[in-house]
């Protein structure tokens, strides 16, 4: 087995929750994280350990951490935020670059509340926009903004990413996204892996993430982790650029435009699908002790700001 394959089969297992023996832990992770922080010694993902459940997942994020940050009035946790219209507007901007000309048969996946298709359908008229989304208010919600603003028939599905591939209206997309939710993914090899089977051949899938792994520090490290609760199940992947770009490769696709993730808020990529059987993996590895001594001057650097806010 060459080195390329040895190092897809690491990065398989990493994000398929094998942990033992294969991890180092941040020692000093009690005081920002109630989960178990790992990082692979032998492929550098930064990980929690989830219990490979997926269902109880979607379950907290539909009916807990949904109802909680929505229908409490004291948090407005919303994607009608300014932040997240900004996000989304700023995904549908970096998207729309890259799309032909011409009509787009194209799917969200996980989509919230729906935003994203308000944003892209905003700044592109030809868009057919399609979607699943888990949580049935959510779901019931956005079928009717969709009504709303999309021109025909749209396909809609009320369940997991991964359950998508049952529905034979979720086929032959031209593009695809998959916005701050992937992190959050239990088993994201399958979630792709559902996503890849729907794009047609070279179709394409935007990711975005909150990843501020490996750059400049432009938040605490506190408010990256949380550490009044468990979040193995519900948040239990952190994404440096390489770690996204080897996960993306092991389930065929490969990046083909990333933004400057490095000085911006949020890491955005569009990755291109790939032949599985012909496509050949390009891997490259993040040091452990170089994110371990990352994280350990990112915590040294927010205590030092901690007077401040």
């Amino acid at each position: 087995m060459n080195i390329t394959k040895k190092l897809s089969k690491e990065i398989f297992l990493d994000f398929n929750g094998v942990v033992k023996k294969r991890t180092i832990k941040l020692k000093f992770s009690k005081k920002i994280s109630k989960s178990v922080i790992y990082i692979s010694k032998k492929t550098g993902s930064i990980f929690h350990s989830p219990t490979n459940n997926a269902q109880e997942s979607l379950e907290a994020w539909s009916k807990k951490i949904y109802s909680k940050k929505i229908d409490t009035k004291e948090v407005k946790y919303t994607s009608n935020n300014p932040i997240m219209k900004s996000r989304h507007y700023y995904s549908a901007i970096f998207l729309n670059d890259m799309l032909k000309k011409g009509k787009i048969n194209f799917c969200d996946y996980g989509t919230g509340e729906g935003n994203f298709g308000k944003e892209l359908i905003k700044i592109n008229k030809n868009i057919k926009f399609n979607f699943t989304e888990h949580s049935p208010a959510l779901y019931s919600k956005t079928v009717k903004l969709i009504k709303k603003i999309n021109k025909g028939i749209f396909y809609s599905h009320n369940g997991s990413i991964e359950s998508s591939v049952n529905d034979k209206n979720f086929k032959n997309f031209d593009a695809a996204s998959l916005l701050w939710t992937l992190c959050n993914c239990v088993k994201p090899v399958e979630v792709l892996g559902a996503i890849h089977s729907s794009l047609k051949c070279n179709g394409l899938l935007i990711i975005s993430e909150s990843s501020r792994i490996l750059v400049p520090f432009k938040k605490p490290i506190h408010n990256f982790f949380v550490s009044s609760h468990h979040t193995q199940n519900t948040h239990p992947w952190y994404f440096s650029y390489n770690s996204l770009s080897n996960l993306l490769e092991i389930c065929g696709f490969r990046i083909i435009k990333f933004n400057r993730y490095y000085d911006e808020n949020d890491l955005v990529v569009i990755a291109q699908k790939k032949n599985k059987k012909s496509h050949n993996p390009k891997i490259k590895i993040d040091n452990y002790n170089m994110l371990n001594k990352f994280f350990k001057e990112w915590e040294k650097n927010s205590n030092f700001f901690k007077k401040f806010f």
